[in-house]
């Protein structure tokens, strides 16, 4: 009978290249890896075990729990089991045994998720202190993390209808942020029971997974393939706008949406959608709340205040841009817009500036509340607002790179322009709109700031009157 590798084996003999060859191209990469990794392995290891630790008992768990949260989102988006679209068409939809089809990919899974288990555990004995009790804590990293695969391929498996591994990675960062702010006195954990029993649990979570391979849903399988296979195409192309524009999409279609009048029309009908869209994603929102707590972090941990305000404009813009999904809309369709004589950019702005002005109003709230900056320095948050709007709007409007822009020759290289153009796209407003506060926190810089807020305001009131004098065309039907 023919196997799973023969049927591999006999299409993939063909584009194989000879055994010196794939000798050479192995002891390379090796060579690479150990002269770029090796000396980082061994500065981090004599941090690990000649350190002493945070100075705050909390800041550790919250970093462990922010790192697992991205781990879980990470096998949420992937799957955690996932597949090549041709592997999903020739081998899953045969009548092939479907664990030994799925073995291949179940053991990647399985490595990878016991490799960050390794990293997790190394960094929880780093955190708690010189490096003490480092197999306890790679046992129990390793322990959750494989845990946490096996828990995701079981979900898959049974095709849940809520979105777990997200919903506890969304719990996990909101307990970090809470570490962050609180700073409770921790008391010590029982480290060597926990690192003896988690193995265990994690031996029988894995056992379940490899029985529920036999009938993996080929409905999973297929979602899990077409995603990754457009993620594969939009990084080779270099077209992430495609996977956004697709992400969102993907939500959207998922969703059972009610059809009622709305109370308001006309611009304000605009302005309600857009925060309709935005409460429709509450785990956003969560995540958002969260991150709030980043700047406070970094200037706990030792950086400086113009690092803190850094990190305080780069999470204003991201929560703006989180508010302008209907902005990128307008632009990826801009057919609705004329069909419904909805000219005028001004309503769009709305969202992303409120969004903006309550995250970084949290921001500098927080790092008020801890002592790094006085009182009045929340009215930078009104003042910063308009420009990460701004900023929002430009990078929501970019659409695709254009590859036609030629490559500038430095020297040692080519740089393309049309990657590095759509990149700073939005991201050179929001820093230009928002330089006083970057340069300096005083009272004249704030003032500075209000002014340029007002001016970029200003400049959205004249396009939409602007857009206004345009004559529409009329619509032919």
């Amino acid at each position: 009978m023919t196997t799973v590798a023969r049927l591999t084996r006999r299409r993939r003999s063909t584009a194989r290249e000879p055994g010196w060859q794939r000798a050479y191209y192995r002891l390379i990469t090796l060579g690479l890896v150990a002269a770029i990794g090796v000396p980082q392995l061994v500065r981090f290891s004599s941090w690990l075990f000649g350190g002493a630790g945070l100075d705050s008992a909390a800041l550790g768990p919250a970093l462990l729990l922010t790192l697992l949260s991205g781990l879980l989102m990470l096998l949420a988006w992937t799957g955690p089991v996932v597949s090549s679209p041709a592997d999903v068409r020739w081998l899953v939809l045969s009548p092939l045994n479907r664990r030994r089809v799925l073995t291949r990919n179940a053991s990647v899974l399985l490595a990878s998720s016991a490799v960050a288990g390794l990293v997790l555990g190394c960094l929880g004995a780093a955190v708690s202190g010189g490096g003490r009790d480092v197999i306890a804590h790679v046992s129990l990293g390793v322990s959750v993390t494989v845990a946490a695969g096996a828990t995701g391929v079981l979900l898959q498996t049974a095709e849940a209808r809520r979105d777990w591994l997200r919903f506890t990675a969304v719990l996990l960062l909101v307990a970090a942020g809470a570490l962050v702010l609180l700073r409770p006195p921790l008391p010590d954990p029982p480290l060597v029971p926990a690192a003896f029993s988690a193995p265990v649990v994690a031996a029988l979570l894995t056992w379940r997974a490899w029985r529920a391979l036999a009938g993996f849903p080929s409905r999973a399988l297929l979602d899990a393939s077409a995603r990754m296979g457009t993620l594969v195409a939009s990084s080779y192309n270099l077209e992430p706008t495609a996977l956004t524009s697709i992400a969102e999409e993907r939500f959207w279609r998922s969703r059972r949406l009610r059809s009622r009048p709305w109370p308001v029309t006309g611009r304000a009908a605009m302005v309600l959608s857009d925060a309709r869209m935005l409460s429709r994603r509450p785990g956003r929102l969560a995540v958002l709340t969260v991150l709030a707590a980043l700047p406070v972090l970094v200037r706990s941990a030792g950086g400086t205040t113009g690092l803190a305000v850094a990190v305080l404009l780069c999470g204003g813009l991201a929560a703006a841009t989180t508010a302008a999904a209907g902005a990128r809309w307008d632009a990826q369709h801009p057919e609705l817009a004329r069909l419904f004589t909805m000219g005028g950019s001004a309503t769009r702005v709305v969202m992303p500036a409120v969004l903006a002005l309550l995250w970084t109003g949290l921001a500098l709230a927080l790092l008020v509340v801890a002592g790094f900056l006085p009182a009045w320095s929340c009215l930078f948050a009104p003042a910063a607002a308009p420009g990460l709007a701004a900023g929002a709007l430009r990078m929501a409007r970019r659409g695709p790179i254009d590859h036609s822009i030629p490559v500038v020759d430095l020297g040692m290289g080519g740089l393309p322009l049309g990657p590095v153009l759509w990149a700073t796209a939005g991201v050179d407003v929001a820093v230009l709109g928002n330089v006083p506060l970057l340069l300096a926190v005083t009272p004249a810089s704030l003032a500075i700031q209000a002014l340029l807020g007002a001016a970029l305001l200003g400049v959205c009131v004249r396009r939409r009157r602007m857009s206004r004098r345009v004559p529409r065309q009329p619509v032919l039907v």
